[in-house]
């Protein structure tokens, strides 16, 4: 007794492995949108906490950008209302860590940039935000530009007097 497969049953084998292919394909093409996507909520959740941060314990807090996937969220030990500036930052905690609220996304977002339209955003005790200007009145809104590969730029939008958070 020979062993084998008849041409019919190859056919049938490869048309199999085609369908299952046609099927699986699409649904890993969007594996970039959806990484830079979660990036961007987690970013803006960290923006968040900040401005809850600087609300609930009445101490300005900051979201510093320091690198192209490198942010830290700190809070002011020192401020100075005659010259509206703070002398001294203390990173605040990361909740999940329970160490220094310092980010890197090449952790679990390798690949996703933030692009370089601003480098420091700063809360007030009221919530409001500043976009690194030493400023007691001025509130600024601002927009972080997150990139990924091919995808097209995802923004999150800090509002201006509001310090509202939207993407």
């Amino acid at each position: 007794m020979q062993r084998g497969f008849t041409l019919i049953e190859l056919v049938m084998i490869l048309l199999l492995i085609a369908i299952l292919a046609a099927v699986a394909i699409p649904r890993f093409s969007g594996y970039g949108a959806i990484k830079q996507g979660n990036a961007v909520m987690k970013i803006a959740s960290d923006i968040r906490y900040a401005q809850n941060r600087a609300t609930t314990t009445q101490q300005r807090s900051r979201v510093s950008f320091t690198g192209a996937a490198t942010y830290e969220v700190r809070y002011c030990t020192s401020y100075t209302q005659a010259t509206c500036s703070c002398s001294s930052w203390n990173f605040a905690t990361d909740p999940y860590t329970r160490g220094n609220f310092q980010v890197n996304l090449n952790n679990d977002f390798s690949g996703v940039t933030i692009a370089n339209t601003v480098s420091l955003l700063e809360f007030d005790p009221l919530g409001r935000p500043y976009n690194g200007a030493v400023s007691c009145t001025a509130s600024v809104g601002t927009t972080v530009a997150v990139k990924y590969g091919g995808e097209p730029d995802k923004n999150i939008i800090v509002q201006s007097q509001t310090g509202m958070v939207s993407y």
